[in-house]
């Protein structure tokens, strides 16, 4: 009961809001160190690893344990954060809504973790465990968004005119995310040293990749831009303008350098990591623009 009451307070929901937000992106670099190591089958079976509670000492085994353990955080931190949601009076729908999908999308999580080291690594499990941790943080993301409104007594409208431009820039940004996991698919970091399994051609989808990349940034900057000139923005979407152009100029460079030199791992988890982080960002200001605040806060 006390766990209830503690719920149900708009504090605890702000907290475990931006908890649950940080921890759906954590979950994102902690992943791709799991593959880049080719620590995938660290633990060749599931829930267990090696049929222990604790893993030996192997260092594969340590890191393949290690996501599943902060994985099972994300899920109670993401389980709690939609209880607090739904326990919190006056709550709006849109809160709820979101902050229940992201935690579906991170229970989800298990069985398909499960599927992907039972499947050796399939290709597209192991594509698809990555593209269901973007749908949890842009959930996460939104559930965030909507709670900070919450809190500042802020409301907002509809904006079709900018609405569609900025839907145009989010499903470039959901292209781009999507050719990244074929990419890596076809690319030489499968998961797991002995079980090679590539899906495609690297230079073909990494072309496709490239160019759906340059289109999806130059339709956004010139959204930025836009904005930029014509005003009328609150100050949370305003700064997104600057930090997507920033983690643009970033993600291309690492985009570069990873290409250029074989692919080497800690450039491609650099590289995995701002691509969650630039996703949430996309989202958040795709959000801000198609629902533009009422009065401007921060």
């Amino acid at each position: 009961m006390r766990m209830l009451a503690a719920l149900r307070t708009p504090t605890t929901l702000a907290a475990l809001g931006a908890l649950n937000l940080l921890l759906l992106w954590l979950i994102v670099p902690s992943g791709a160190i799991v593959r880049l190591t080719a620590s995938g089958l660290g633990c060749p079976d599931w829930p267990l690893c090696g049929g222990e509670v604790v893993p030996a000492t192997g260092l594969h085994s340590v890191i393949e344990y290690t996501n599943r353990l902060l994985s099972g955080v994300v899920v109670i931190v993401a389980v709690l954060t939609a209880l607090a949601a739904w326990a919190t009076p006056g709550a709006a729908r849109a809160i709820r809504g979101w902050t229940l999908a992201a935690a579906l999308a991170s229970v989800g999580q298990a069985p398909l973790g499960a599927i992907t080291v039972l499947s050796g690594l399939h290709p597209l499990a192991v594509g698809s465990h990555f593209l269901l941790s973007m749908v949890a943080l842009a959930c996460g993301t939104l559930a965030w968004l909507h709670i900070r409104d919450r809190r500042a007594g802020r409301r907002r409208l509809w904006d079709a005119r900018r609405g569609t431009l900025a839907g145009l820039v989010l499903a470039g940004a959901i292209t781009v995310l999507t050719t990244g996991v074929i990419v890596t698919a076809a690319g030489p970091h499968p998961g797991d040293a002995d079980v090679v399994r590539r899906w495609g051609h690297l230079t073909e989808l990494a072309s496709i990749h490239v160019r759906s990349a340059f289109a999806f940034v130059a339709v956004a900057t010139v959204m930025v831009v836009w904005l930029w000139r014509e005003g009328g923005l609150d100050r949370l979407t305003a700064r997104l303008t600057g930090a997507a152009l920033v983690l643009f100029a970033l993600q291309i460079t690492l985009g570069e350098i990873q290409y250029r030199n074989g692919l080497p791992w800690q450039v491609v988890a650099a590289h995995v990591s701002v691509a969650g982080l630039l996703w949430a960002v996309m989202v958040a200001l795709c959000w801000g623009i198609i629902r533009p605040a009422t009065r401007d806060g921060v």
